[in-house]
């Protein structure tokens, strides 16, 4: 049965119903906020106390969390209209007057046509609840703010304010962090990469660039793991590093010069003079191939003419490892005694054994390579975990001899060549000699034709103290000669031009410095000199000198940390130097 007064009764809850609705919101909005605020205040205190990454994050996933749970409860307190009567009657004191009305009908929906009086009852309540629906005040169901829980939020608020305004001391190691994290992830990928070229490389499973490079990948797998486990893959690096090092051979490079000079001086053995000019072994066997081949028509002269060639190679075959050279030995043997096919048969064990020579300088290099990049990913990452660390600045010439010649008389024995008279010293002659006269004589005198010297100067001479360092403070000179007699001039190899390389006095490259006497107070000495220059054997070949400065520089190399790009730098500067490879 259809009344028109219970529909109006129930339209017009409606209105009261969305009310109550927004009250239940505010009330558990309140008490959402309150939480999320002293949450947000107690992850801010920690913060402070402990580093933790993503704070900002855990902030913004608890105020969004909160909202969804806000959210939930809204969508589960939406009241119903029985619920809004009897909130109704409560809140305006109508005497269930509405809530009974609408109970009534639920259970009576369809009243026995007999009971008349009931249905009579029932007509009279609805009314009744209906006027009293109508006189209801509409402003019912005020959103009000729980008190608890708004004081909460606010002090939380207030005290959220000071900890995110404020610097945070844990954001310093959180930026440390991610530095080091980033600078692991770095050399992680550069293992990476050198770990594939090594595999590429390596030419079997017993290759040790096979084995190197599941090592370079374990440990760039552990960098991107752990980058926070500074120490142990520190120490994880400079094991792997030390393993390398100790199966590096010193003398490599010398030996790869040298069997790529002998490489380039086989393959124009046949007369070609810009034959193989990159000393490529593999180009040199071929050359012996053919050589091999042709030598049955051969002349017994030409036989031993290519014999001694050969023989004067046994020098450079002999640097270039014991193989080769008894190979050479063979070779040179058999073509001195006529025997082709045991010449035939050494010729070949030569080129084989300069490939192989080869392929094991190409080993050493790449293991040294490894090493190098081994050595910079430790610095890399023991930089990025000392960033933030302050290190001491030395003060110029605070410690004796800290800064070479640094105080200008030294003292006694702290600065050894310091005093006046220190390091003229240690040049024979005193200097006068050397500088006044021995200028004329190694400049001018030096060039064809001679020009003259004159020179006067003053210089502290006396017997010097003694030391080991490259730099022994100044010494004191006056005179004409301000600079070179000749203007510079293009470099050349072409006519291998004479050098000044006093070796006797100067030593050879890598010679400690040393410079003997008893000490004590120098004197001072002037001379006078004028004359003709005389030729200088300071002055030596070119050719003759190359070989000890390019031996020192790669050894340099292999022994200190050197950047890439400088290693190829100084390797390309003495290729463009080679005497052999500019003719």
């Amino acid at each position: 049965m259809t009344d028109a007064t219970l529909d109006a009764i129930r339209a017009g809850l409606r209105h009261f119903r969305r009310r109550l609705w927004l009250r239940r919101f505010v009330r558990r909005a309140t008490w959402a906020i309150a939480a999320v605020a002293v949450a947000e205040v107690l992850l801010a205190i920690a913060g402070r106390l402990f580093p933790i990454e993503h704070e900002l994050l855990m902030a913004v996933a608890l105020a969004a969390f909160a909202l969804l749970v806000l959210l939930g409860l809204t969508v589960g307190a939406r009241p119903t209209l029985l619920e809004t009567a009897l909130a109704l009657d409560e809140e305006q004191t109508l005497k269930d007057r509405v809530s009974s009305a609408l109970e009534l009908a639920a259970r009576a929906e369809v009243p026995d046509p007999e009971a008349a009086a009931a249905v009579e009852f029932l007509r009279l309540q609805r009314e009744d609840a209906e006027r009293t629906l109508r006189l209801a005040d509409p402003r019912a169901f005020h959103a009000r703010l729980e008190r608890r829980p708004a004081l909460a939020a606010i002090l939380a608020a207030l005290l959220l304010v000071p900890l995110t305004v404020l610097s945070n001391p844990q954001d310093r190691v959180l930026a440390q962090r991610q530095v080091e994290r980033q600078v692991a992830q770095q050399e992680a990928e550069k293992l990476e990469k050198a770990a594939e070229r090594l595999a590429e490389r390596g030419q079997t499973a017993a290759d040790p660039r096979t084995e190197l490079a599941e090592e370079l990948r374990k440990l760039a797998a552990e960098l991107r793991q752990n980058p926070e486990r500074l120490d142990a893959n520190l120490a994880r690096l400079a094991a792997l590093e030390e393993a390398i090092r100790q199966r590096l051979d010193p003398a490599n490079e010398q030996r790869s010069a040298a069997i790529t000079q002998l490489s380039r001086a086989l393959s124009r053995l046949q007369g070609d003079s810009t034959a193989n000019p990159e000393g490529d072994p593999k180009k040199a066997a071929e050359a012996l191939d053919k050589l091999a081949d042709s030598l049955a028509g051969m002349s017994r002269a030409e036989k031993e003419a290519l014999a001694q060639r050969l023989a004067q190679l046994r020098s450079v075959a002999q640097q270039a490892g014991g193989e080769a050279m008894r190979a050479l030995d063979a070779a040179a043997q058999a073509l001195a005694d006529g025997d082709d096919q045991a010449a035939q048969d050494a010729l070949q064990r030569l080129g084989d054994a300069l490939q192989r020579a080869g392929d094991q300088v190409a080993l050493q290099r790449d293991l040294a390579s490894t090493a190098n990049l081994l050595q910079n990913a430790r610095r890399q990452i023991a930089g990025a975990g000392q960033q933030n660390q302050t290190g001491q600045q030395g003060q110029p010439g605070g410690q004796p001899g800290g800064q070479p010649g640094g105080q200008p008389g030294g003292q006694p024995g702290s600065q050894p060549g310091g005093q006046p008279g220190g390091q003229p010293g240690g040049q024979p002659g005193g200097q006068p000699g050397g500088q006044p006269g021995g200028q004329p004589g190694g400049q001018p005198g030096g060039q064809p034709g001679g020009q003259q010297g004159n020179q006067q100067g003053s210089l502290n001479v006396g017997p010097g103290g003694g030391s080991n360092a490259r730099f022994l403070g100044s010494g004191m000179r006056t005179g004409g000669f301000v600079g070179p007699t000749t203007g510079n001039k293009q470099f050349g190899t072409g006519d291998l031009d004479p050098i000044f390389a006093d070796f006797d006095r100067l030593g050879r490259p890598g010679d400690p410095s040393y410079i003997a006497g008893s000490g004590g107070q120098g004197q001072t000495q002037t001379g006078n000199q004028t004359g003709t220059g005389t030729l200088n054997p300071a002055l030596t070949p070119y050719v003759n000198v190359y070989q000890d400065f390019y031996a020192f520089a790669i050894q340099s190399l292999d022994r200190t940390y050197v950047p890439y790009s400088v290693r190829d730098y100084v390797r390309a500067y003495f290729s463009s130097l080679d005497p052999s490879a500019n003719p």
